[in-house]
């Protein structure tokens, strides 16, 4: 049997996993500047971890929610509401993590056809934020503190 070209195997995971590109996009972005993106190291809460260098170096230093462009039709949206977003950072700082919602944005003019190939990935806009709670009574406390 023949290996797959670049090509065909962007296309054989894309059939495999309809969110690939999206996932893929998120992953490339964080490994071209050193983050370790695990996927799945947060299952027990539904989320991606991202490290410094490596599990075995570092702990976690995030929680990474992965978000598609609400304009791109195609990609399922996981649900978000305030309170599950709450309910998110709430867990999230009890862990001590950051949460960082990745959102990748797929240009308007971006075609079906453009996505056959990992040439799309240039094209893709990866956009990081970083989401924490204020809590006012923990705030006013630090304030008396100086």
């Amino acid at each position: 049997q023949e290996p797959l070209s670049v090509v065909d195997l962007w296309r054989k995971l894309r059939s495999l996993n309809p969110d690939f590109i999206s996932s893929y996009a998120a992953y490339h972005h964080f490994r071209s500047r050193g983050w370790v993106p695990k996927g799945g190291g947060g299952a027990k809460y539904g989320v991606d971890l991202l490290y410094r260098k490596g599990p075995p170096f570092y702990h976690a230093y995030s929680v990474v929610v992965e978000r598609t462009d609400e304009t791109f039709a195609g990609m399922a949206l996981r649900p978000f509401s305030w309170r599950s977003l709450a309910a998110l950072s709430r867990i999230t700082a009890n862990v001590s993590k950051e949460l960082m919602l990745c959102y990748i944005i797929y240009p308007a003019d971006l075609s079906a056809d453009d996505l056959d190939s990992p040439e799309c990935l240039s094209r893709l806009k990866v956009q990081e934020v970083i989401v924490s709670r204020w809590v006012s009574s923990k705030e006013r406390a630090e304030q008396d503190d100086i």
